[in-house]
């Protein structure tokens, strides 16, 4: 146990586990886990602000200490000390839920700021560190095949089981097995973390793959067209409709009048020009379009 961290006067001998008679395992994993949770005597306080902080890094794109893998020296100071502090005793008060921490977050209104361009407020917290405004936060390569898969009214929440190495498969992406020679493609693209280290803080690029993926993708066509007969339904909706449904579900928000115009025009000379080629069910072809591109709009992949 690292002495830095352990107050406890009994020493080691307060979390040091003895195995039962007949145990094939020292239980020294076990000592470990007690040393690590204990709040009093071990390393308990840190694990608690370790764990708040990263928490907070999910959801506001820079953590209160901005090194989540290093409190130590050489790490970044915390802006907030206080507000980690704060975190992390109501993560200890509230028997280590993480649920009511990442609510408490979510209601405040430091979370529920605007992306501000305001010069003047950029001149007084140039790099965000301060939190005067919300940060573009863009969605990890998980959520955003997840988010699709559930537009398109395909994804399987069957919890636990075996991984899977096809790229088609309807569950989560968390469970995707992870084979260096047999990447997924969509995954790398959207800076899904190397496997083979430990990663606090994820890397977000921006480069035009990406754009080309979303247009191109066979697995991503799939959603758009299963998207599309969820909203068509199994009755016929008007067109406006079926766009403002898209928009709803895909951004969480009405589109704006000139969308809907725009919106309405592409539906109509996309179906226009399905039906002059001959192919089947052009108003449909015309819907996944759109739906298609709804997804590849920054909206769809950045938290506002």
């Amino acid at each position: 146990f690292l002495q830095v961290l352990t107050t406890a006067s009994e020493g080691e001998r307060r979390w040091k586990a003895e195995p039962p008679k007949g145990s094939r395992t020292s239980f020294r994993r076990r000592s470990l886990a007690e040393w690590i949770t204990d709040v009093d005597g071990g390393a308990g306080r840190l694990l608690a602000r370790v764990i708040v902080n990263r928490l907070w890094l999910r959801h506001m794109g820079r953590g209160i200490v901005n090194t989540p893998s290093d409190f130590g020296s050489q790490g970044d100071r915390p802006t907030h000390p206080e507000l980690l502090d704060w975190l992390a005793g109501e993560l200890i008060r509230g028997g280590w839920r993480l649920k009511p921490i990442h609510k408490l977050i979510m209601t405040s209104s430091t979370y529920r700021q605007a992306v501000s361009t305001d010069p003047e407020t950029i001149g007084h917290d140039p790099d965000g560190a301060f939190y005067s405004r919300r940060p573009h936060v863009r969605l990890e390569a998980e959520a955003i095949r997840d988010a699709m898969l559930t537009l398109g009214g395909e994804l399987d929440p069957t919890p636990f089981g075996p991984g899977s190495l096809d790229e088609g498969q309807k569950r989560r992406s968390l469970y995707f097995t992870i084979k260096r020679s047999q990447l997924i493609p969509l995954m790398i693209l959207f800076d899904a973390p190397d496997s083979l280290q430990g990663i606090g803080k994820r890397t977000s690029t921006t480069v035009a793959p990406q754009a080309l993926a979303l247009l191109n993708n066979p697995h991503v066509r799939r959603y758009a067209l299963g998207f599309a007969t969820r909203l068509s339904g199994t009755a016929k909706v008007s067109p406006a409709e079926a766009i403002r449904q898209g928009y709803r579900q895909a951004l969480g928000r009405d589109p704006l009048d000139g969308e809907l115009i725009d919106s309405l025009d592409f539906l109509a000379s996309q179906a226009e020009r399905y039906r002059s080629e001959g192919k089947a069910d052009p108003l449909k072809l015309a819907l996944a379009d759109f739906c298609q591109s709804l997804m590849c709009l920054n909206e769809f992949v950045y938290v506002d």
